[in-house]
């Protein structure tokens, strides 16, 4: 499940699904300045996201926000943030409700 609205720290980014996003060949993006996380709905070849892959977006994007939050150096390596944000991912999607 993807949120509306959530909040990193004192920052509530508003996540609002586009069909494209903002930048060429990615899934996702984080505007930490207007606090918006913005996801796509289908990839650049017009292919729809499938609800995992697009939970998978999320969280790595909310991994760029926690970052960034932190003032962390590792906000823009996209390898640690992939990494971490899938595994964040797999953990939630595994939890015992």
């Amino acid at each position: 499940m993807i949120p509306k609205k959530i909040t990193v720290g004192k920052t509530t980014y508003k996540v609002i699904k586009v069909r494209h996003a903002r930048r060429k060949n990615t899934l996702g993006t984080v505007d930490y300045t207007n606090g918006i996380i913005w996801l796509a709905t289908h990839d650049a070849y017009g292919n729809e996201i499938g609800n995992d892959e697009m939970s998978d977006t999320f969280w790595h994007e909310i991994t760029h926000a926690v970052l960034h939050n932190m003032k962390h150096p590792l906000r823009d390596d996209e390898k640690f943030v992939s990494m971490f944000g899938t595994l964040l991912a797999d953990s939630i999607e595994s939890a015992a409700l």
